[in-house]
C-alpha cells in the first residue's frame, strides 16, 4: 500500500477527519460504494480506516429490499424476483455514478467545494501528490512498453494507467480549483487556523493561479481519455468550469485564455461526454453552448478597452455553430453602448439591423425585442455628439412607427417604454456643441416627459420616475439656458408634490436629484442664485429629518453650495462660503453630522476669497490652508493641501493689493519647493504655479520685477532642460513675463534694465518655437513705446515690424491696437487705410489680423491702492 508523502501527511494530520479522508468521509456514500476494491487514502488513523462500512452498508440495503419485499408480498403486491433486484441496483449504481456526478458539478459558485478546509498550500500539495502519481504510473507504463515503440517512439500498445480513485480525486480536484477561482474567496479558517469564522478574499494573482491549476487538472484527465481510459470522464460542464475560472480571474489576458479554451475543447472532438445518460459530441452546440456563452458574457462585463470587438467576434462564432439568441446581441449591443467610443451608436444599431434582417427572412425567435431598440438609443447618448439625439429620436421613431420599417408583427413588443424616453433625454444632456447641447434641449426634454406623464395617465406603460426626471434637470443644465436654474427648481418641487400626496411614487427625489438642482441653481447667472442654493440644501435637510426622503446631503451637495458662492463674486460671498464649511467642520468634529469637508471644499472657499475684492482675501486664503495642514498632521488625509491649493493661495496673492503680495507669492512658491522635496508629492510646482507669481510681480510696483519675472523664467527653463518635462515655458509665462517689463515704473537705470529685458525675451520667444499671442504683442509695442525715447531709432523699427508679423498671425487685438493708436506718427503710417472720422474701429480691421484673437486671455496691470493703470 503507498502512503502519502510526509510533508503532506503532517499537513493533512492537522486538518479534520473529513479532510483527511475525503474520498471515504467528505463525499457522498453513494460514491464511497461504487467500487468497494478500489484504493483511497492510506489510513493514516484509526478513525479514517472504514473497510467494514461497505459491508454494514451492502446488509443495510439488503434488509432494507428484504423488508420491502416482504411487506409488498403481505399487501398483495408482486415481489421482484432475486433477477430484478440485481437490475435495479445496477441501475441505481449507474445513476449514481452518472446523475450525481453531473449533479455535484452543476452546484453554483457560493456552495460548498471539495477540500473547503484546505489552504492554498494544502490544496496544492494535494493537486502534485495526485497528478504526480499520474505521471508516474504513465511512465511506469511506458518502460513495460518500451520495447514495442512505434516509429513516433511512443509505445504502440500503451494504454491508460489511471485508477478510478485517481480519476475521481483529480476531478474533485479540478472542481476545488475552479470554485476558488470562480467564488474569489476561501475560509478564513483555510488561512489561519486560529480564525474560526470570516472569509479572505483572494487577489487576481490568486485566482489566475486557481484557474491555472483547474486547467492542468482538466488537461490530465483529457489525456487520459485520449489514451482510452474508460473511467476519465470529460464532461462539458468541467470545461465549464476552468473556462469560468479563468473569466472570473479578472484580467485581460485571462479572458483571452478562456477564449483560447474553446479552440482546446473543439480539439478534442473525438472525445465523447456524458450528458445524463447519452453521449453527445464535446463540439455539439447542445453540449458545448454554454461554454461559449460564459466567454461571450465575460466580454460582454469586461472592463477593458476594445472588449466590444471581441465580444461581436464571439457572437458571430457562436452564430455560425447554431448558438442563436437575441438576449447575446442585446448584450453585445449593451457593451457597445458603454465601450464610450464615438461611433458606439452606429456599431450598435448595425447589430440592431442584423436582427431585423434575420426576422425579416423567417427567423421569428431572432425578431429583435424592446430592450435592442432601448440599447441602441442608449449607445447614440453614450456616445455624446450633436447628432446624437437625431439619430436617437430616429430610432424610438422606429419603435413607434413600426409598420414604415416592416416589424408590425412585433410592433406590442417594441412599444416605447420610459427607457427609451429616459434615453432620448440622456441624449440631449450628453450631445455636445461647443461645449453645451443644443440651447432648446431643456424644453425639449420637458416636452418628452410631459409626454410621458400623459401616456401613463391614460394607463400607458410610461410612467415617469426618478430616473426620468433626473434626465430632464441634466439637460437643463447642460443647455446653458438662463432658466436652467429656475426649471429645475420648479421639476424639484414637482417631484415633492406627487411624492408626498401619493400620485407617483415613483418620483421620490435623490442625492442625484438635489445635487443636480443646486449646480443648476449655482450656475445660472441670477443674482440669488446662491441664496437659492442654500436654501435647496437646508429643504433637504428638513426633509432627511422628517423621512421624506432616503438620502440626506452629501459632500457633493455642500460643494455645490460653495461653488455657487465662489463664482458669484458679490460682496460678502466669500464670508459666507467660509461660514458653511465652518459648520460643517464643528459639525463633523463633533459627532452631529458624518459629513467631512475634502480637499475640493477648502479649495472652493480659497478660490471664493482669490476672487473677491476684500482687502484682507489673501491672509484668508492663507488661513485656510494653514488650517488644512493642521488637519491633515491630525491624520485627516482627506483635507491635504493639494497643488490646486496652492495655486489657488498662490492666484490671491496674486490680485492682492498688499505691496508685499508678490514676495509673500514667491515665499509660498519656494516653501512648495520645500514639501516636495521632503517627499510631498501634492506641493510639486507646476508651471501654473510659476505663472501665478510672475503675474503677482508684473501686477506690482515692486521695484526689479522684470529682473525677478526673468528669474523665474530662467529657474522654470532650467528644470525642463533637466528632463522636467512639465515645466516647459508656455505662453502665458512668456506674456507675463513680458507684461512685466511694459508696466515698469520708477527710475531711468530700472526701465532700461526692463527694455533689455523685453527685448531678449521678446526674442527669446519667438525662437523658442512658440506663437505669441495678442497679449504677447501688445506688451512687447508697449515696452518699445514707453521705455525707447522717441528719438531712439530702433522704437519705430521695432514696432512696425512687430505689428506687421502681428497682422500675419491674426492677432490684431484691441489692446495691441491701443498701442498704436497712442502713437499719432505710427497709427497713421501703418492704419490710414482704415481710418474714419480721425480713429479705427476694431471692428473695421481685416479679419484675417483678428482672426487668431482670444480675447479671453487677461491682460495683467498693476493693482495698487489709488493707483489707475495708464494705457
Amino acid at each position: 500500500m503507498k502512503f502519502l508523502p510526509p510533508s503532506l501527511l503532517l499537513l493533512l494530520t492537522s486538518a479534520p477527519i473529513a479532510i483527511i479522508a475525503p474520498a471515504a468521509l467528505a463525499f457522498p456514500p453513494s460514491h464511497r460504494n461504487r467500487h468497494p476494491n478500489t484504493h483511497r487514502h492510506p489510513p493514516i488513523t484509526p478513525a479514517a480506516s472504514s473497510s467494514s462500512r461497505p459491508h454494514s452498508r451492502l446488509l443495510a440495503e439488503t434488509s432494507t429490499a428484504a423488508a420491502t419485499s416482504s411487506d409488498s408480498a403481505a399487501r398483495g403486491i408482486k415481489v421482484s424476483t432475486e433477477n430484478d433486484l440485481e437490475k435495479r441496483q445496477r441501475h441505481k449504481r449507474s445513476r449514481q455514478r452518472w446523475g450525481k456526478f453531473m449533479k455535484f458539478h452543476a452546484k453554483p459558485a457560493n456552495v460548498s467545494r471539495p477540500f473547503q478546509d484546505l489552504s492554498l498550500e494544502g490544496l496544492r500539495m494535494l493537486t502534485e501528490y495526485y497528478l504526480g502519481e499520474a505521471n508516474v504510473a504513465a511512465a511506469r507504463d511506458a518502460e513495460n512498453h518500451s520495447g514495442e515503440n512505434g516509429d513516433d517512439g511512443v509505445p504502440d500498445s500503451l494504454t491508460a494507467s489511471m485508477s478510478s480513485h485517481h480519476v475521481h480525486e483529480i476531478t474533485k480536484l479540478l472542481s476545488s480549483w475552479a470554485k476558488l477561482a470562480i467564488v474569489g474567496y476561501m475560509p478564513s479558517k483555510s488561512v489561519d487556523s486560529s480564525m474560526n469564522e470570516g472569509f479572505v478574499m483572494l487577489n487576481n494573482k490568486e485566482r489566475s493561479k486557481a484557474a491555472e491549476m483547474a486547467e492542468k487538472c482538466l488537461r490530465h484527465l483529457v489525456e487520459e481519455q485520449k489514451l482510452g481510459n474508460e473511467k476519465a470522464i470529460v464532461s462539458v460542464d468541467l470545461y465549464h468550469l476552468v473556462i469560468t475560472a479563468w473569466i472570473k480571474s479578472g484580467s485581460h489576458a485571462d479572458l483571452l485564455h478562456a477564449t483560447s479554451l474553446l479552440d482546446y475543447m473543439k480539439n478534442n472532438r473525438h472525445c465523447n461526454i456524458l450528458l445524463d445518460g447519452p453521449k453527445y459530441n464535446i463540439n455539439s452546440s447542445k453540449s458545448s453552448a454554454k461554454c461559449y456563452v460564459a466567454v461571450l458574457d465575460g466580454w460582454c462585463k469586461s472592463p477593458y478597452r476594445d472588449a466590444e470587438v471581441q465580444a461581436e467576434a464571439m457572437l458571430h462564432r457562436m452564430a455560425s455553430l447554431g448558438i442563436h439568441n437575441v438576449k447575446y446581441y442585446n448584450n453585445v449591443m449593451n457593451r457597445i453602448a458603454t465601450s464610450g467610443k464615438p461611433n458606439a451608436g452606429s456599431e450598435a444599431e448595425r447589430l440592431l439591423n442584423e436582427l431585423i434582417d434575420m426576422y425579416k427572412h423567417g427567423h421569428t425567435t431572432m425578431a429583435p425585442d424592446r430592450n435592442a431598440f432601448n440599447t441602441v438609443i442608449k449607445a447614440y447618448a453614450n456616445s455624446g455628439g450633436k447628432n446624437g439625439p437625431r439619430n436617437a429620436k430616429r430610432i424610438l421613431g422606429m419603435m413607434e412607427n413600426p409598420d414604415k420599417h416592416g416589424l408590425e408583427d412585433i410592433a406590442s413588443d417594441i412599444e416605447p417604454d420610459r427607457v427609451s424616453c429616459t434615453s432620448i433625454m440622456m441624449a440631449w444632456a450628453n450631445s455636445n456643441d461647443d461645449g453645451g447641447c443644443e440651447m432648446d434641449a431643456g424644453d425639449k426634454a420637458e416636452q418628452l416627459l410631459e409626454r410621458m406623464e400623459e401616456v401613463f395617465a391614460n394607463k400607458g406603460d410610461m410612467k415617469p420616475d426618478t430616473a426620468a426626471y433626473n434626465a430632464v434637470i441634466k439637460v437643463w443644465g447642460k443647455c446653458g439656458d438662463n432658466e436652467a436654474g429656475k426649471k429645475s427648481e420648479e421639476l424639484l418641487k414637482k417631484m415633492l408634490q406627487q411624492y408626498q400626496d401619493g400620485t407617483n411614487n415613483d418620483v421620490k427625489p435623490d442625492d442625484v436629484t438635489f445635487n443636480s438642482v443646486i449646480h443648476n441653481v449655482a450656475t445660472s447667472l441670477d443674482v440669488d442664485s446662491p441664496q437659492r442654493a442654500l436654501k435647496i440644501l437646508e429643504q433637504m435637510e428638513q426633509h432627511y429629518e422628517q423621512g421624506l426622503i432616503d438620502v440626506k446631503p452629501n459632500i457633493i451637495t455642500y460643494n455645490s453650495v460653495l461653488n455657487s458662492f465662489a463664482k458669484s463674486n458679490r460682496p460678502g460671498s466669500a464670508q459666507q462660503a467660509e461660514e458653511i464649511l465652518d459648520n460643517l467642520e464643528k459639525s463633523f468634529d463633533s459627532g452631529v453630522w458624518n459629513i467631512e469637508p475634502d480637499v475640493y471644499s477648502y479649495n472652493t472657499v480659497i478660490h471664493a476669497w482669490s476672487n473677491s475684492n476684500d482687502e484682507y482675501s489673501a491672509q484668508r486664503a492663507v488661513a485656510l490652508l494653514d488650517r488644512m495642514s493642521a488637519r491633515a498632521k491630525k491624520g485627516k488625509s482627506k483635507v491635504k493641501p493639494d497643488s490646486r491649493t496652492y495655486n489657488t493661495v498662490l492666484h490671491a496673492w496674486s490680485q492682492s493689493t498688499d505691496r508685499n503680495a508678490p514676495i509673500k507669492a514667491l515665499g509660498l512658491l519656494e516653501l512648495m519647493f520645500r514639501l516636495y522635496e521632503k517627499g510631498d508629492e501634492n506641493a510639486k510646482p507646476d508651471v501654473l504655479s510659476f505663472s501665478t507669481v510672475i503675474n503677482a510681480f508684473s501686477k506690482s510696483r515692486f521695484p526689479g520685477k522684470a529682473r525677478e519675472c526673468r528669474n523665474l523664467l530662467r529657474r522654470m527653463k532650467n528644470m525642463y532642460d533637466e528632463g522636467q518635462e512639465g515645466m516647459r515655458p508656455n505662453i502665458f509665462v512668456y506674456s507675463a513675463v513680458l507684461n512685466a517689463c511694459a508696466y515698469t515704473f520708477g527710475r531711468s537705470d530700472e526701465k532700461e534694465e526692463a527694455l533689455n529685458i523685453g527685448l531678449e525675451i521678446f526674442e527669446e520667444l519667438k525662437n523658442s518655437g512658440i506663437r505669441p499671442n495678442h497679449v504677447a504683442y501688445g506688451s512687447f509695442l508697449r515696452i518699445c513705446r514707453r521705455l525707447m525715447t522717441e528719438d531712439d531709432a530702433r522704437r519705430s523699427h521695432f514696432m512696425t515690424r512687430a505689428f506687421k508679423q502681428c497682422c500675419a498671425d491674426g492677432q490684431v487685438g484691441i489692446y495691441v491696437l491701443k498701442q498704436i493708436r497712442a502713437d499719432p506718427k505710427l497709427f497713421v503710417a501703418l492704419l490710414q487705410a482704415y481710418i474714419v472720422d480721425g480713429d479705427v474701429q476694431y471692428h473695421d480691421l481685416p479679419s484675417k489680423w483678428t482672426r487668431n484673437v482670444k480675447e479671453s486671455v487677461k491682460i495683467s496691470r498693476p493693482r495698487m491702492k489709488g493707483d489707475i493703470s495708464r494705457t
